[in-house]
C-alpha cells in the first residue's frame, strides 16, 4: 500500500513551519508568537522574506523552501522516501495509514494493515461476512452478520446458537425499562437500554461512580447519562478541555495573545495599550499642529488638518491666494487670511471676482416691446417699428398724414382702444396703420374699386353684371334665385311611373325604371310606363344575359355574352387551343398617322387583350414585329412578361405572379405615349386587376416599324422565337383575343396552322399517378412523375433497394470505377440508418505506382456525425447533426471547388474548406468499407448498418452487380463483399439478453426487453420494489438500487425519535439532508453521539447552527448560518463535506440550494462514528413543526416501524415511538382574524392577511394612505379608500405628475429655427439669416420692392420685421402668389362633387340631393305635393328676405368690416366660398380690430 504524500510529519511541525498539502498549497502553523520580528521591523506593517535555506538546511536531496518566517523541505520522491522537518527521517508509511496494526518498510512508501478478527480488505475496512456459510438452523431463522460473528434471529419456540434449541421465548416481556429480549439458545436475554442493568434491567446505573468528570468537576447522575459541571476554566463533556481564552480573540490591533490558567495576557504592538490592547497612543497630545489646525492621531504619528489659508506639515504656511490671479476685467485683488477680495471699482462689472456684468437691462428700461441689449456701463433699446426715443417711448402717429383715401377711415395698429378684448396685442403688429374702406372700395389705402363679378357669383351659368358696391346674376333656363342657384326640380310633378324613381337634372329629369318581378315583363319607356318585352323569344345562346329596350317606340333587345363568346346572338366561339408548339401569322394595317403625330412623335398606342389557360411556365403568347422593333408577351417561369423593344427605348412589365396554374386568366397590356403597362386579372387579383407599368424615361416616346403589322399568334418563326425570353411555343386555351382594341375570331384565323377550335384538357394529375410518391407535373397534353427519393419509373412505382453493410459483425464493402471525369464540383448524396457511431461510408481513390493506391477524398461517421476529409491525416470537417439514431435519414454531402456543403432535412450548412478534389474517370470508389488488404481503422473501421439509393452526381451507385440499368445513370460494382439485399438486423436476441425472465424482441441493430413488473431497464437488471406498494400509511415509495424507502411528513411536539444504523452504512457519513418546516426560532433537529463523538443540527435565531466533536480534538467545531428558515415554509438543509476526497475537509451548510456559510478556516473528518454499534441518533428532541425527509449520509431516516426494505444501509428505531404522520398545524384562519373584506391565508401557526384595495395593517385594519409617500411629483394628491388622484401643475402630465410634455413636438419655429423645450412653453433659437418669436422673419428684414414683389395684385407694405404682402380676396401665400382653393375643406356634402371657382366654390350634386353644399334631400318630391305650391310662396319669401338682408347690409357694413376689401358687403358674400367655411378659417388680425 502506498501512505498519503506528505513532505514532513506533522506532528514534528513547529511554530511558523509549513507542511505540503496534496494540493500543493502550504498551511501556516502559525500561532502568534512572532513579536519580535515585528519589533525589529523599523516600518509599519512592512513584511520581510527570510533566506533561511541558505544555510542548506534540507538533507538527503529535498529541495528547500522560503516561507513567510521560516522554511520548508520538499522530499525527494525517487528512491529512498524521507520525512521529518528537514527530510533527514526515513519515511514511515504507518504514520499515514487509516488503520490501527501496520506494518512498513522504512523509506518506502508501502504498508500493510494487519486486521483484527472479523476485518479484512487492505485497510481493514472491510467486515467479514460470518452469515455466508449458513449457520443458522433452517428454515425460518435469519442469519444477521456482526462485527467478528453472527447473529441467529430464531423463530417462535427456538434458541440456541444456531436456533436448534427448544425454548422459552419473550412473550412475556420480562426485560423492564425499555430493555430489548433477545432469544438465546437457553432462553433469553436482556439488552438493556444505556443507564439500565440487571438480568431484566431492573437496576439503574450510577454513571458517577467511575468518576468520569475531571479537573475538579461535580458529577450528577441521570437515567443512562451523567452530566459535569465544570469549575471555571475546563469545559468539554467530561470538563476535560482546557478553555483556550484566547480562542475568542480578544487582543485587538494586532496584538499577540497568551492563554494562561484561567485567562489570557495581551502582548501589544507599538502605540497601543490596555489589557485587550484596545487603547491607541495619542500623539496629538504634544499640540504640534499650528494655527488653529487640526490634528489627527494616527498609529504611531499623527497628521495635521490645516485651516483653510494655511499649509506645510504643522500648517506653519500662510498661503498667498491672490498668486492666482483671481479677480477678472482688470480688478484688483487683495489677499486675506484664506481669503481674497477683488476690487470691481470702475470696471463695469460686478460679482465675487467681477466676472458678472453689470445689467442695466435689469431695470426694463426700454418702452413698447422693445429689446434691451446690454453695454458695457450702459444700453441699447431695439424699438418695434412704429416706435422711436432713446426708450422707445415715442409712438409714431402713421395716420397723421391721412393715407386712407375714397373716404376710408384711418386706424393706428398701434392703438389699443381700436383691438377687441379678446384678441392678443403683438408689438410685432403694431407698426403702420389700417384704412377702413366705404363699401365698394378695398385696398390698403382703399385706392381699388371692388368689381363684384370677378369672384364669379352668379351660378349654375348665370351671367353676371357688375354695379356700384353689388351686382346682378341673369339665370339660365333650369334656374332661379339671386345667385342663379336654385335649380327648379323637375321631378316635383313625379312623373315617373310604376315605382321608377325620378333623377333632377338641369332643366330636365331621367326615370330609373325598378327591377321586374319574377315572371313579369320588366318597364321601361321616359316614364316607366311601357312593359318591355324585346327578350320574349330572344336567340341569346351559350348562357348569355338578355337586355331588354325600347327605341323610338320600337322594342329590342342586347345579348351580353360571357367569356369565349361573340355576336349578337353570343353565337360564336373565340376559343381556340393549341396542342403541339407552332403559331398563327396575321398582318393587320396600321393606322394612317395625322401630320401632328408624326411631327410631334405622338403614338395613340397599341394593345393586346386576351384569355388564357396553361400549366406550362414558358411559353410565347403574342410576338408582333420583328427582330429590331417588336412587342412579345409571354410566361417566363410562370409570370407573365411583357416587352417593348426599339432603338428609341426598351421597356419591359412583369407579374410575378403565377399564371400556369390551369385557370383562365386575362390580359391587357396597352403601348402608348406614357409607356408600357399590363392589367392582369385572375385568382389573387381584384376586380380593377393587377397593374404593373413601365413609364418611359426617354424623350421620344416608344416607335413602332411598318414590321408592326405582321403579329404572330401562339409563337414565331424561329429567328424571331429565339429572342424571347421562353424560346417556346404556346400550349393551352386562348379566347376573347383583341387586338388594337379589334375582336380576333379564330374562325377567321388561317387554316392548318396548328390550331383548334375549342378548348378541351384532361386533368392528367387527378388522380395522382405518382402514387404519392412524387409530384405530378400536369404538361398539358401529359404529365410526369418527379419522384421523391428513393423512389423512380415513371409513375414512381419501384424503390431502389437498400443494402446491409457489417450484417453480423462481418466485413463488408461495394467497389466501382468511376466511369466519368466529375472535376472538383460534384455530391455524393444516401440514405443511411445505422447506430454505430464510428465507420466508413465512401472512399474515393486514385491508382497510385508508390503505394498502389492514393485516398484523396473520405466520408465516414465519427461520434454520430458525418466527417469529410480528403487527406488521410488531415482534420475532418464535422456536420453539426447528430445522424446514428437508427432511423432512415436522407443526406448529401456537396463540394463546390473546395467549399463543402452538408444537406439534412431540407436545411444546407456550410462546414468549411478542404484541398482542391477532382474526381476522374478510372478513380476507385468504395462504399461501407475497404477490402481485406485496406485498412479502414483511421476512419472509424467498417460501417455497419444500411445505405440507399446512393448517387455519386446523378449516379446511382448499385450494389448489385447483376442487375441490368442504364449505364450512363448506374454504376454497378466491380467488387463487392457481404453486402446483403434489404435492411435486415442483426439478431440481437440470440444471446439472451433479458433477465429476469423478460422478454427480447429485435430491433434494428439493437433489442428491445419487455419486463415484468417487479424489474425494469434495459434487461430487466434492476429490481423494482415500489410496484408492490410497501409503504403503508400513505407514504411515498421511492425506488433504490438495492431496496426502496418510504417518505412521510410528520409532526413533532418535543416528542424525540431514537435511531442506530447497527454498523449497516456502506460508506462514512459526509453529508446530512433535512426538510423542515417550522417557526421555532431556536431548536435541537438532529443529535449524533458516540463516546465523546458528537454531531448536533439544530437552529439558533431561526438560522442553521452546527456543532461537530470527533475524536480527541480538543475545541468543538461550530459554525452558524445567515438564513432564516423558521418563517413557516418548507425548507431544504444540506451540510456537507465541501472536499470529501481530504479527510480534513471544511463542511457547509446549503439553504434551498444556496450556499449559507461554511465552517473555514477550520476544518474536520467524517461523521463516521454515526455507523458504530452504540451509536446513537436523535431527532426532533426540541423542536415544535415538520419535517420531511431525513437523510443521514444517503440513508432515509424511516418515520414508520413497519420498515422491512432489503437495502444493507437502513437507520431503525431504538424502542417503539409515537409518531403523528403528515404536517399539521393549529387551524388559525378558524376564528376569522382578518377584517374588511381580507382573506385569511394559513401560513403555518400564523396567520396571514391578504388585504383589499385601500387597506393595510397586519389585520387590514387600517385605511391606507395612499398619499403618504406624496406620488404626485409636480402636483397634489388627493387620497380616495382605494387609491389616489394628482391634480397637476401647469406644464406637467401624467398620471404622476412625472411627465413634461414636449411643447417641441408640435412647434411653429420657421426657418430652420431650433425648438427648446421648457416648462408649459416653448422657445425658438433662429438661425443667423432670421429673427421673431417663431423665427418668422428675414433678418436684416426685407424691403418692398428690393426684395418683395406681391403677386396677383397683392399690396405690399414695410413693417418692423420686413416686407409684407396684403392679398386680394382669392389669394394667399407670402407673395400672394397661390390662389386659394375652396375646395380644400370638402364643402360638398352627401358625395357631391366640388368644382373650384375664383374666390367660391360649386357643388354638383348627386342624384336625390340640391342646396348650395348639397345638403338638401328630394324625397320629399315624393309625397304627391305640386312644385308650383312649395315654388311660389318660397319665391315670395325669397324676395323678401333679399330685400330686407341688403337693407341691413348696407346698414351695418362700416360697423362689421374693415378696408381692405378681403370680405365686401356686398352680394357676393352669398355666394363666396369664405362665407360658407368662415367657421373653419382663422379670421385675419386685422379683422379683430374696432
Amino acid at each position: 500500500m502506498t501512505g498519503d504524500d506528505y513532505i514532513s510529519e506533522q506532528d514534528n511541525l513547529e511554530d511558523g513551519q509549513f507542511l505540503q498539502r496534496g494540493d500543493g498549497v502550504y498551511d501556516n502553523h502559525d500561532n502568534g508568537d512572532n513579536d519580535d520580528d515585528n519589533e525589529n521591523n523599523p516600518g509599519i506593517l512592512c513584511t520581510a522574506t527570510l533566506d533561511k535555506c541558505l544555510s542548506a538546511p534540507c538533507q538527503n536531496g529535498a529541495t528547500c523552501v522560503d516561507t513567510m518566517d521560516d522554511y520548508a523541505c520538499i522530499c525527494a520522491k525517487e528512491g529512498v522516501q524521507y520525512m521529518g522537518k528537514n527530510c533527514d527521517e526515513f519515511y514511515d508509511a504507518c504514520s499515514f495509514a487509516p488503520c490501527e496494526v501496520c506494518s512498513s518498510s522504512p523509506g518506502t512508501r508501502e504498508y500493510h494493515c494487519i486486521c483484527p478478527e472479523g476485518l479484512t480488505g487492505d485497510n481493514c475496512t472491510e467486515e467479514v461476512d460470518e452469515c455466508q456459510s449458513n449457520p443458522c438452523f433452517k428454515p425460518r431463522s435469519v442469519c444477521i452478520d456482526q462485527l467478528n460473528g453472527y447473529f441467529c434471529r430464531c423463530p417462535a419456540g427456538l434458541g440456541g446458537q444456531v436456533c436448534k434449541t427448544r425454548v422459552t421465548d419473550c412473550i412475556d416481556e420480562p426485560c423492564r425499562n425499555n430493555g430489548t429480549c433477545i432469544l438465546q439458545a437457553a432462553g433469553f436475554e436482556c439488552h438493556c437500554s444505556p443507564g439500565f442493568k440487571g438480568k431484566t434491567c431492573e437496576e439503574d446505573v450510577n454513571e458517577c461512580l467511575s468518576e468520569p468528570c475531571q479537573n475538579g468537576a461535580i458529577c450528577i447522575d441521570g437515567v443512562a447519562e451523567f452530566h459535569c459541571f465544570c469549575v471555571p476554566g475546563f469545559q468539554g463533556y467530561k470538563c476535560e478541555i482546557d478553555i483556550n481564552e484566547c480562542a475568542s480573540r480578544p487582543c485587538e490591533n494586532n496584538a499577540t495573545c497568551i492563554n494562561e490558567k484561567d485567562h489570557y495576557k495581551c502582548d501589544c504592538l507599538a502605540g497601543f495599550a490596555g489589557v485587550n490592547c484596545d487603547i491607541e497612543i495619542d500623539e496629538c497630545e504634544s499640540s504640534a499642529c499650528r494655527n488653529g489646525a487640526t490634528c489627527h492621531d494616527l498609529i504611531g504619528m499623527y497628521s495635521c488638518e490645516c485651516l483653510p489659508g494655511f499649509d506645510g506639515i504643522d500648517c506653519e504656511v500662510d498661503v498667498e491666494e491672490c498668486a492666482s490671479d483671481p479677480c477678472q476685467n482688470g480688478a484688483v485683488c487683495h489677499d486675506m487670511v484664506n481669503n481674497y477680495e477683488c476690487d470691481c471699482s470702475d470696471t463695469g462689472f460686478h460679482g465675487y471676482h467681477c466676472e458678472v456684468d453689470i445689467l442695466e437691462c435689469a431695470s426694463d428700461p426700454c418702452q413698447h416691446g422693445a429689446t434691451c441689449l446690454e453695454g458695457v456701463k450702459g444700453y441699447t433699446c431695439l424699438c418695434w417699428s412704429g416706435y422711436e426715443g432713446p426708450n422707445c417711448e415715442n409712438d409714431i402717429d402713421e395716420c397723421k398724414e391721412q393715407p386712407c383715401e375714397n373716404g376710408g377711415e384711418c386706424f393706428e395698429r398701434s392703438d389699443l382702444s381700436h383691438w377687441e378684448m379678446e384678441w392678443e396685442f403683438s408689438y410685432a403688429d403694431a407698426a403702420g396703420y389700417i384704412c377702413q374702406c366705404q363699401s365698394g372700395f378695398a385696398g390698403e389705402n382703399c385706392s381699388v374699386n371692388i368689381d363684384e363679378c370677378e369672384s364669379e357669383p352668379c351660378q349654375n351659368g348665370g351671367t353676371c353684371e357688375d354695379k356700384i358696391n353689388g351686382y346682378t346674376c341673369t339665370c339660365r333656363a333650369g334656374f332661379l334665385g339671386e345667385l342663379c342657384d336654385m335649380d327648379i326640380d323637375e321631378c316635383a310633378s313625379q312623373p315617373c311611373q310604376n315605382g321608377g324613381w325620378c333623377e333632377d337634372s338641369r332643366a330636365s329629369y331621367i326615370c330609373h325604371c325598378p327591377e321586374a318581378e319574377p315572371d313579369e315583363l320588366p318597364w321601361g319607356g321616359y316614364h316607366c310606363d311601357v312593359r318591355l318585352h324585346g327578350c320574349v323569344d330572344h336567340e341569346c345562346q351559350n348562357g348569355a344575359t338578355c337586355h331588354p329596350w325600347l327605341e323610338s317606340g320600337e322594342h329590342n333587345h342586347t345579348c351580353l355574352c360571357p367569356h369565349g363568346f361573340y355576336d349578337e346572338q353570343c353565337s360564336t366561339s373565340t376559343t381556340f387551343s393549341f396542342s403541339s408548339p407552332g403559331f398563327i401569322h396575321i398582318q393587320v394595317a396600321l393606322k394612317e398617322r395625322i401630320r401632328r403625330e408624326v411631327e410631334h412623335h405622338v403614338n395613340k398606342g397599341f394593345e393586346v387583350q386576351l384569355r388564357f389557360r396553361t400549366t406550362l411556365p414558358n411559353m410565347l403568347l403574342i410576338y408582333r414585329g420583328d427582330v429590331d422593333n417588336h412587342f412579345i408577351l409571354e410566361i417566363v417561369n410562370g409570370g407573365l412578361s411583357a416587352k417593348a423593344f426599339s432603338e428609341e427605348s426598351d421597356l419591359d412589365v412583369t407579374f410575378p405572379g403565377l399564371v400556369n396554374d390551369g385557370a383562365w386568366w386575362n390580359a391587357h397590356v396597352l403601348l402608348d405615349n406614357q409607356g408600357l403597362m399590363s392589367i392582369i386579372k385572375g385568382p389573387g387579383c381584384d376586380s380593377d386587376g393587377c397593374r404593373v407599368m413601365d413609364v418611359s424615361t426617354n424623350e421620344l416616346p416608344f416607335q413602332p416599324s411598318e414590321a408592326f403589322t405582321n403579329i404572330y399568334i401562339g409563337g414565331a418563326p424561329k429567328e424571331l422565337l429565339e429572342g424571347s425570353a421562353s424560346e417556346v411555343g404556346f400550349i393551352g386555351c386562348m379566347e376573347d383575343l383583341m387586338i388594337d382594341f379589334n375582336l380576333i375570331l379564330p374562325q377567321t384565323l388561317p387554316e392548318d396552322q396548328g390550331h383548334e377550335l375549342g378548348c378541351s384538357k384532361n386533368e392528367w394529375c387527378k388522380p395522382d399517378p405518382c402514387y404519392g410518391h412524387g409530384r405530378c407535373v400536369d404538361l398539358w397534353t401529359s404529365y410526369q412523375c418527379e419522384c421523391y427519393r428513393p423512389f423512380h419509373s415513371e409513375s414512381c412505382s419501384k424503390e431502389f433497394p437498400s443494402w446491409t453493410y457489417g450484417h453480423e459483425e462481418t466485413v463488408s464493402f461495394s467497389a466501382y470505377n468511376v466511369s466519368k471525369t466529375l472535376g472538383n464540383n460534384f455530391n455524393v448524396s444516401f440514405f443511411l440508418r445505422s447506430l454505430k457511431p464510428d465507420g466508413l461510408l465512401f472512399q474515393l481513390r486514385r491508382p497510385s505506382e508508390e503505394e498502389g493506391e492514393e485516398v484523396y477524398f473520405s466520408i465516414h461517421l465519427g461520434m454520430g456525425r458525418v466527417l469529410v476529409s480528403s487527406l488521410p491525416n488531415s482534420v475532418p470537417l464535422t456536420a453539426p447533426v447528430f445522424v446514428t439514431t437508427g432511423e432512415r435519414q436522407l443526406l448529401q454531402v456537396e463540394v463546390q471547388h473546395r467549399q463543402v456543403i452538408f444537406e439534412y432535412a431540407g436545411l444546407r450548412y456550410g462546414i468549411g474548406d478542404i484541398p482542391e478534389v477532382n474526381i476522374n474517370s478510372g478513380d476507385q470508389a468504395y462504399v461501407g468499407g475497404l477490402p481485406g488488404n485496406f485498412h479502414s481503422d483511421m476512419w472509424g473501421g467498417y460501417y455497419k448498418g444500411c445505405l440507399q439509393d446512393l448517387r455519386l452526381a446523378s449516379v446511382y451507385l448499385d450494389a448489385d452487380a447483376w442487375n441490368i440499368w442504364d449505364e450512363e445513370k448506374v454504376l454497378l460494382p466491380s467488387d463487392s463483399e457481404n453486402a446483403k439485399k434489404g435492411c435486415v438486423s442483426d439478431d440481437t436476441c440470440k444471446m439472451k439478453p433479458c433477465q429476469n425472465g423478460g422478454e427480447c424482441t429485435i430491433t434494428f441493430n439493437d433489442f428491445k426487453c419487455s419486463c415484468l413488473a417487479e424489474y425494469t431497464g434495459k434487461t430487466c437488471k434492476k429490481r423494482v420494489w415500489c410496484i408492490s406498494g410497501p409503504c403503508v400509511n400513505g407514504g411515498h415509495c421511492v425506488d433504490l438500487p438495492d431496496g426502496y424507502e418510504c417518505l412521510h411528513n410528520a409532526t413533532f411536539e418535543n416528542n424525540p425519535v431514537q435511531y442506530s444504523a447497527g454498523s449497516s452504512l456502506a460508506e462514512p457519513v459526509s453529508n446530512i439532508y433535512i426538510e423542515l418546516r417550522t417557526r421555532s426560532e431556536n431548536a435541537l433537529l438532529l443529535r449524533a453521539s458516540w463516546g465523546s463523538d458528537l454531531f448536533i443540527v439544530g437552529l439558533l435565531n431561526s438560522s442553521v447552527r452546527v456543532e461537530i466533536h470527533i475524536g480527541n480534538s480538543v475545541e468543538t467545531l461550530n459554525f452558524t448560518g445567515v438564513r432564516r428558515v423558521a418563517d413557516g415554509s418548507w425548507h431544504r438543509v444540506n451540510i456537507s463535506m465541501a472536499e470529501k476526497e481530504r479527510k480534513p475537509s471544511p463542511w457547509v451548510i446549503t439553504v434551498d440550494g444556496i450556499i449559507d456559510t461554511n465552517s473555514l478556516p477550520e476544518r474536520t473528518k467524517s461523521l463516521q462514528f454515526i455507523n458504530h454499534k452504540g451509536a446513537m441518533l436523535e431527532i426532533a428532541e426540541s423542536f415544535a413543526g415538520c419535517l420531511g425527509t431525513v437523510r443521514v449520509g444517503g440513508v432515509h431516516l424511516p418515520f414508520t416501524d413497519n420498515y422491512n426494505a432489503p437495502q444493507q444501509s437502513q437507520f431503525h428505531f431504538i424502542g417503539k415511538p409515537t409518531l403523528n404522520l403528515g404536517c399539521t398545524s393549529i387551524p388559525v384562519c378558524d376564528s376569522s382574524p382578518c377584517l374588511n373584506g381580507a382573506t385569511c391565508e394559513d401560513l403555518f401557526n400564523k396567520f396571514g392577511c391578504v388585504c383589499d384595495s385601500g387597506w393595510e395593517g397586519d389585520q387590514c385594519e387600517t385605511d391606507t394612505d395612499d398619499c403618504a409617500s406624496q406620488p404626485c411629483v409636480h402636483g397634489t394628491c388627493k387620497d380616495y379608500l382605494t387609491g389616489f388622484e394628482c391634480n397637476c401643475h401647469q406644464g406637467y402630465t401624467g398620471k404622476l405628475c412625472d411627465e413634461d410634455p414636449n411643447d417641441c413636438e408640435h412647434h411653429a419655429c420657421e426657418h430652420g429655427g431650433t425648438c427648446q423645450d421648457g416648462p408649459n412653453m416653448y422657445t425658438c433659437i433662429c438661425p443667423k439669416d432670421y429673427n421673431g418669436p417663431l423665427c418668422q422673419w428675414d433678418y436684416p428684414p426685407l424691403q418692398c420692392g428690393e426684395d418683395v414683389q406681391c403677386e396677383n395684385d397683392g399690396i405690399c407694405s414695410d413693417g418692423l420685421w420686413g416686407a409684407t404682402c396684403t392679398c386680394m380676396p382669392g389669394f394667399t401665400g407670402a407673395s400672394c402668389e397661390t390662389e386659394l382653393d375652396e375646395c380644400e375643406s370638402n364643402p360638398c356634402r352627401n358625395g357631391g362633387s366640388c368644382l373650384n371657382r375664383f374666390n367660391m366654390f360649386v357643388c354638383e350634386c348627386p342624384p336625390g340631393y340640391s342646396g348650395q353644399v348639397c345638403d338638401t334631400s328630394k324625397q320629399a318630391h315624393k309625397e304627391g305635393i305640386s312644385w308650383l305650391v312649395v315654388a311660389i310662396p318660397l319665391l315670395c319669401f325669397s324676395v323678401l328676405t333679399v330685400t330686407i338682408s341688403l337693407t341691413f347690409m348696407g346698414l351695418t357694413a362700416r360697423k362689421k368690416r374693415q378696408s381692405e376689401g378681403v370680405y365686401s358687403p356686398s352680394a357676393q358674400e352669398l355666394a363666396g366660398a369664405r362665407l360658407e367655411m368662415d367657421s373653419m378659417l382663422k379670421v385675419p388680425p386685422e379683422e379683430r380690430l374696432i
